[in-house]
């Protein structure tokens, strides 16, 4: 297990905090997944751990007995692991900061046989390969502090308070307005510290920039589950940022929940925003196609904004493709602005069987989408025929977990 992010709270915070952070790990390490830390673990720096499995670390696979065997006894326990270890924020010398983790799985013999220089080479065998592509500016430490401010507001919002969606229907374009699904936008509430509503628009890029966002995105999805299972004939949709798409241990019990309940996995619509972003495109393949294979639709979201990945649009299939606002803000001052959105419904139409145009806030955005041929809208100025779901609520308890 990795501490991914230790190199950059060092450099933000200081050697002092990333030692802290280091020592916060290994004691929820040892609270919660270890019989024995003198044989169970073991530590090379501040930012690598090899655990052992143990009565303690295995024991939460016996409770997915739907996963194959194989996944049943790997993915569980480590998706446990993510998110209990970086449930909240790691806290010293008046600094508060989430922790970006890696985890994974390595064939190791029993502790008692290796020596110590065959630790080391097992741990720096298995970590991760560092982003090469990643460009420091100028006013990078700043600006990791303040997303960091916001990761940990997120984070405390979601421990203390109630996370909740604002729908907005996907209705027809014809005259019944009858509604494809209904599209959830997260929204966290005010707090005492801070009275301003936190807009997914907002903490969103923060957390994918830190490199947080699969933690989120995984808690949202669960919650849409939890909302499908409470509004019986609501087909939702739920977005997740470009890096979530992976079919890794993060997703091991939204696996098992969409295997064991069919009826949910029909009427959940799965959106990728920021398509542009993708790195492994053969990873959001796998990652589409077996979340179609369970019977889910995959939406991409934001076409034509602009940073366009046709390469990405492609490997994602989706069944649902949603152009950004702006294509529809551009249509209303020329006949330009027409042609440009006329063009990209049709481009779409050879990428999903549904397009949906986003941004409708006035009557006349209605007629400039129908003028253009377009089947399915979505907007605030969009009503549905059947009534949007109740907010949904996350009870208090680990927000990234």
């Amino acid at each position: 297990m990795f501490i991914a992010n230790l190199p950059h709270l060092i450099e933000a915070y200081g050697q002092d905090f990333g030692a802290a952070a280091s020592l916060e790990i290994q004691r929820r390490l040892c609270a919660h997944f270890l019989t024995s830390a003198a044989t169970d673990m073991a530590r090379l720096r501040d930012d690598c751990f090899l655990l052992w499995a143990n009565d303690a670390f295995v024991c939460g696979a016996r409770d997915i007995r739907e996963l194959p065997h194989d996944v049943r006894h790997r993915s569980h326990p480590i998706e446990t692991l993510l998110a209990v270890l970086g449930a909240e924020p790691v806290r010293a010398k008046g600094i508060a900061a989430m922790v970006q983790l890696h985890a994974d799985w390595i064939e190791v013999r029993p502790p008692e046989q290796l020596g110590t220089s065959e630790i080391e080479f097992a741990l720096w065998t298995a970590q991760p390969f560092p982003d090469l592509r990643e460009n420091r500016a100028d006013e990078w430490c700043q600006r990791y502090r303040s997303d960091m401010d916001v990761a940990v507001r997120v984070s405390e919002a979601l421990r203390t308070e109630a996370l909740s969606f604002e729908w907005q229907p996907v209705v027809h374009a014809g005259g019944n307005a009858s509604t494809f699904y209904l599209a959830g936008r997260v929204r966290l509430p005010p707090s005492r510290s801070e009275p301003a509503l936190l807009a997914q628009e907002v903490f969103l890029p923060c957390l994918q920039r830190l490199g947080l966002a699969r933690a989120f995105d995984r808690i949202a999805v669960r919650q849409a589950l939890a909302e499908l299972r409470s509004q019986t004939c609501a087909h939702i949709g739920v977005g997740i940022c470009a890096q979530s798409t992976k079919l890794d241990h993060w997703w091991a019990s939204l696996c098992a929940a969409l295997d064991e309940e069919p009826a949910l996995a029909s009427r959940l619509v799965i959106e990728i925003v920021g398509s542009a972003t993708l790195a492994d495109l053969e990873a959001a393949h796998d990652f589409c196609v077996q979340m179609q294979l369970r019977g889910c639709r995959i939406a991409v979201r934001d076409i034509g904004g602009g940073n366009d990945n046709l390469a990405a649009l492609q490997s994602c299939g989706p069944d649902i493709v949603k152009l950004d606002a702006s294509l529809l803000r551009r249509a209303r001052d020329d006949t330009f602005g027409i042609e440009c959105l006329q063009g990209m419904i049709s481009l779409c139409t050879h990428f999903a069987a549904q397009v949906v145009v986003d941004g409708i806030e006035r009557e006349d955005d209605m007629h400039i989408a129908s003028r253009v041929g377009a089947r399915w809208l979505q907007g605030y100025g969009v009503r549905g025929t059947e009534p949007a779901a109740k907010p949904a609520a996350v009870a208090p308890g680990h927000p990234f977990g």
